[in-house]
């Protein structure tokens, strides 16, 4: 059996993240716990197990750990449309009307915090006592909580824009802090955490503890944190480092067969590079991806499937966006497009992407229509496609509730290697290596070539289409048009929301939806947060 890394936060653990001052989690030095604990190579390893714990969603509106959102970002971008409107913030996300008091927003700003604190108990706590422990053991700890506590002001940045830099435990009396650019923390505090990670941590994880971060984790979050920041040349260089590496391994991270990257039974493959990890049979240590967003499957029990609760429809034009195998839509005239099998000649990316009504086999048996799930019943005819991506657990569930086996993905190798061709586009530098990258992305998801073409502008839309597909619901979507600064074309640009009643129509509220707004109760405490993001 794999060994997964996905251990509850101790009790102890617990205790120590109930506590906040001003809604952010500042612990103070004095607290009797840290003085009772860390005193042991457990002690560590404990405290490193509750802080991946803790970035882990496990309820099914994947709200309840600092990396929350998992398939949820869908649904805030041009992917999906979700109709149930108590789950928030994902619903009021995706029709524009995101507020500093919509629920759950300031819970999820707290999460982040929370576990930044306990990374920053664990680094001053390591530091102190490293000289009691062998020089491997303390390289993981300092490893694992400098990693962590960079990809959550990554998350943070990312949605809030300018937030406070904690970087160490504070006292009550210093709490009140005010915002840092996300210049500065990310080359204050994200760039130096990520490459003291790069240096203390190993290419296979610790005591072979799959989940934690290793070293090409690091190098790749390193990319994408220069790449959100704007410094192109920075995040060349950085691919670049990853890249290299690439070439010195027996197994080249960037795996040939897409399908296999999703696979259950492959999970660890080098092509991810970072993900949350679930495991089901019984452990209530599984996400709940079917509930809400899955079909139905054909080979495993009624009970343990539960479909999507008609909550979910993937969008029509996200679907009419794919290329066929001769790299036209079917609305650009593709030749190779059959009015008679509609759903034929879309390459192995698309059909490992979705089951397809009446095209798809699973566990050996044909996807009829009948295991089609969707909000709107016509366009599930239309359109009878589900998410598939190896999210639904095909051969095995015991039931419903928290138990879907898929990981979710942070980082892709192919993630790094799509950002290095853009950050080589921005710079105007688009050469043959860029070429190739696309190339190969677009050999191994069975579609013709791209134009060679050096044009920035060209070149930019292709990448862009490019991530759209090839990352399709693994979280990226949302994130991309916001930073690409397209994302109210993109939205407001849906028709099928007034075609299908999907009980809602997407909105992008621009500037205002750029970013977040900071949650109401944490500017009330600490007034010195203010004046909030622009729009709210």
């Amino acid at each position: 059996m794999k060994k997964i890394y996905v251990l509850l936060l101790s009790a102890f653990s617990f205790i120590m993240l109930s506590g906040c001052n001003d809604w952010i989690e500042l612990e103070p030095k004095d607290t009797v716990a840290n003085e009772n604990f860390f005193k042991t190579k457990d002690d560590f390893d404990q405290a490193v197990t509750g802080l991946y714990s803790m970035l882990r969603p496990l309820d099914d509106e994947a709200k309840d750990g600092a990396y929350f959102g998992n398939l949820y970002w869908e649904v805030c971008a041009d992917v999906c449309m979700y109709k149930n409107s108590w789950t928030q913030p994902w619903f009021d996300i995706s029709r524009g009307e995101l507020k500093s008091v919509t629920d759950n927003v300031a819970s999820l700003y707290q999460k982040v915090y929370a576990a930044i604190s306990w990374s920053n108990t664990i680094i001053e706590q390591i530091e102190a006592k490293q000289s009691e422990f062998p020089e491997d053991f303390v390289n993981y700890v300092k490893g694992q909580a400098h990693f962590v506590r960079a990809i959550c002001y990554i998350r943070l940045t990312s949605l809030w824009g300018p937030v406070p830099m904690i970087d160490r435990l504070y006292l009550p009396s210093e709490s009140k802090l005010p915002r840092s650019s996300v210049d500065d923390i990310t080359n204050q505090l994200i760039i130096p955490d990520l490459k003291i990670a790069v240096s203390c941590l190993e290419m296979t994880p610790y005591n072979n503890k799959w989940g934690l971060a290793t070293k090409q984790a690091a190098m790749g979050m390193r990319v994408r944190a220069y790449l959100y920041n704007k410094d192109y040349e920075n995040t060349v260089e950085a691919a670049k480092e990853l890249m290299e590496l690439d070439k010195t391994l027996e197994n080249s991270m960037f795996l040939d067969d897409y399908k296999s990257i999703f696979a259950n039974s492959n999970e660890n493959n080098p092509e991810i590079l970072f993900s949350l990890k679930y495991v089901a049979n019984g452990t209530k240590q599984g996400s709940t991806f079917n509930t809400p967003f899955g079909s139905k499957i054909p080979g495993l029990p009624t009970g343990s499937m539960n479909g999507s609760w008609a909550t979910v429809s993937i969008l029509p034009e996200f679907i009419d966006s794919y290329p066929l195998t001769d790299g036209k839509t079917v609305a650009e005239g593709s030749m190779v497009y059959d009015s008679q099998n509609k759903w034929a000649n879309r390459g192995p990316r698309f059909e490992s992407t979705f089951y397809i009504g009446g095209y798809s086999v699973v566990n050996g048996m044909p996807f009829t229509s009948e295991y089609v799930c969707g909000i709107d019943a016509q366009c599930a005819i239309d359109y009878p496609l589900n998410i598939n991506k190896g999210y639904m657990n095909e051969d095995k569930k015991t039931e419903w509730l928290q138990e879907d086996e898929s990981d979710f993905i942070i980082l892709r190798y192919t993630d790094v290697l799509l950002m290095y061709a853009e950050a080589k586009t921005m710079l105007g530098d688009i050469d043959q290596s860029v070429f190739d990258i696309l190339d190969a992305v677009r050999d191994r998801a069975g579609i013709a070539h791209v134009a060679h073409t050096t044009d920035p502008k060209a070149m930019m839309k292709i990448i862009q289409d490019e991530r759209k597909w090839e990352f399709a619901f693994e979280g990226l979507r949302y994130f991309d048009i916001r930073r690409w600064g397209i994302a109210a074309d993109v939205i407001n640009s849906i028709t099928s929301d007034e075609l299908y009643n999907f009980g809602s129509h997407k909105v992008f509220v621009a500037p205002a939806n750029y970013l977040w707004p900071l949650p109401e109760d944490p500017t009330d405490a600490n007034p010195n947060l203010l004046p909030n993001n622009e729009g709210y």
